[in-house]
């Protein structure tokens, strides 16, 4: 007797009547009972709008018109009638700095775009509450929203004599100091300029009081810190802030050890609602070494953070591959490209080592010489590890080449860029001034990076930008203009749809951070992450969209944040 071909012995199998049963056994399973019905809603899903979601375990189990969904309904079901309202899958937000950011509720604030009268003011209101030996922290300034009295200590010794302060600028690379803080550090005229950092001086060699990126960590370290209690409080804040937003997830920018353990205290007591993937300062070499002794269930330790320059500002310390556009008039040669603060080759030996161990790199890039650098190294890695390493982000990147935006998606690199600057604000006046026009009409090039094919993330940068909220971000990224409209269009050529721009910060952000099979949609099978809405962000004037309220933010099936 001949033996049947494999296809066809298998095509009997598979036709038999055991084999039948089995289908038969599969098909004919109940549904699975919902523990919540969310009905009468206006449900964003892959496959169209949809009105009903049913849910249990934490997990979507179907989703459909109320006919399709009652099947799944049963004694104990909880049925939550939304009442038309707009239901969108969770917000991931790949930048942020939560700590930081629950911290800064406590700080001297005033706000962005103040002047030199308001922020003394501030301070010396500030300097009257604080307690003996206290030291007064805040910010944001900006030396262009300062007119013609551009930021030096004397300013801050005229309301703080003897109170040591600290002031941050709206980027947190630079601070502006009163001479009282700048003792306590030790910085004197005789004091050089450490390695990546600047001590602005005057003409004859005095410290003017602004520090920039390592001279400013320099003095930041001198401020006395929060205790770990305080810190933990401050994270707790900053979670329930971005709940009321509707973001369900979200990677921390920067951290070091001492966050770690802010960060794994508030997983086991429970309060940690968001998933989190933490970016481990490169810095802080013990944290990588023992970073599983702090990761939880929600909270990954599974990303290295790398700042290869500053910010393109009036500090002129993003690295550019021309000079800036002020830089005759800046009156400091060596600074006329502002400067990486890592040699390339250490940039690349680095990224390789972590892209070996199956580390994601979050390069922090504003200039295109640091975009450029940053691309090199990713491919000095795939180049020594192969090329399925991890999905390595640049982050900012509001100045990439044409030949670099298209290299990245070759590199399986992800562009992050930072929604509160691609549309005219405070810093962005800065950049102009400092960058020049002609380069503004690529800033920030979304629209160049998606057209590539490149892998587009959204990060806002929360405390350096004074919102996290993902609706103005949808709403600037779609007009380039200012939450409103009415004013300048900031590099319209880089405008997307609304549609593009909700896929950035939920389809893409969870690839991203390895939660693609997991969330990022609303479909059946998928965990259920939802936000619902007061509005239809799809229907409306985009001009609106900032306004958005969210009623409910909803993680795993459970209901973290209800409106009051």
């Amino acid at each position: 007797m001949s033996r049947l071909p494999l296809a066809i012995a298998l095509a009997t199998v598979i036709a038999s009547p055991a084999s039948a049963q089995f289908q038969d056994a599969i098909g004919t399973a109940p549904p699975v009972p919902a523990e919540v019905i969310y009905t009468h809603g206006h449900v964003a899903t892959p496959a169209g709008w949809q009105t009903d979601i049913a849910i249990a375990q934490g997990t979507i189990v179907a989703v459909g018109s109320e006919s399709e969904v009652k099947a799944h309904r049963a004694g104990e079901t909880r049925i939550v009638d939304l009442k038309g309202m707009t239901v969108l899958p969770g917000l991931i937000d790949m930048h942020v700095h939560a700590v930081d950011a629950g911290l800064q509720a406590r700080d001297c604030r005033f706000p962005q775009g103040a002047d030199a009268a308001t922020i003394t003011r501030t301070v010396k209101d500030c300097v009257a509450a604080a307690r003996p030996g206290e030291w007064i922290t805040g910010g944001q300034w900006d030396a262009s929203s300062m007119g013609g009295t551009p930021p030096h200590k004397r300013l801050l010794d005229a309301v703080a004599p003897t109170t040591p302060v600290v002031l941050h600028d709206i980027s947190l690379h630079s601070v502006w100091a009163n001479s009282a803080a700048l003792k306590a550090a030790g910085i004197t005229r005789a004091t050089p300029n450490p390695a990546g950092g600047v001590i602005e001086r005057d003409n004859k060699g005095e410290p003017t009081g602004v520090l920039r990126e390592n001279a400013a960590i320099a003095l930041l370290n001198t401020v006395p810190a929060p205790s770990e209690d305080d810190r933990v409080e401050a994270l707790r804040t900053a979670s329930k802030a971005m709940l009321a937003q509707g973001i369900t997830a979200y990677e921390e920018a920067l951290l070091a050890t001492t966050n770690a353990r802010v960060y794994a205290r508030l997983a086991d007591a429970g309060g940690l609602a968001q998933h989190v993937r933490a970016c481990m300062w490169d810095r802080d070499q013990a944290l990588i070494t023992q970073r599983h002794l702090y990761a939880r269930p929600g909270l990954e330790m599974g990303c290295v953070k790398m700042i290869l320059d500053g910010v393109p500002t009036d500090s002129h310390t993003a690295a550019m591959l021309e000079p800036y556009a002020d830089a005759a008039a800046f009156g400091d040669a060596a600074r006329a490209k502002g400067s990486l603060l890592y040699a390339p080759g250490e940039i690349d030996a680095k990224v390789a080592r972590y892209d070996a161990a199956g580390l994601v790199v979050k390069l922090h890039a504003a200039g295109d010489g640091s975009v450029s650098a940053a691309l090199d190294a990713v491919a000095a890695a795939r180049k020594a590890n192969g090329p399925y390493g991890p999905h390595h982000e640049i982050a900012h990147a509001n100045f990439v080449t044409p030949a670099d935006i298209q290299r990245a998606r070759a590199l399986t690199a992800t562009f992050e860029f930072s929604p509160y600057i691609w549309f005219p604000s405070p810093p962005v006046r800065d950049v102009i001034r400092s960058v020049g026009p002609e380069r503004m009409a690529r800033f920030t090039p979304v629209r160049d990076a998606i057209d590539a094919g490149d892998r587009v993330v959204l990060g806002s940068d929360w405390p350096v930008v004074p919102s996290m909220s993902p609706w103005l971000a949808i709403e600037t990224l779609v007009t380039r203009e200012a939450p409103g409209g009415g004013g300048e269009t900031l590099a319209p050529g880089q405008k997307v749809s609304v549609a593009e721009a909700l896929r950035l910060m939920t389809a893409n952000a969870a690839r991203q951070i390895g939660l693609g099979d997991r969330i990022g949609t609303i479909e059946a099978g998928r965990q259920a992450d939802l936000v619902v809405i007061d509005r239809d962000i799809f229907a409306i004037d985009p001009h609106q969209i900032h306004a958005t309220r969210v009623l409910r933010t909803i993680i795993a099936g459970k209901e973290a944040y209800l409106a009051p």
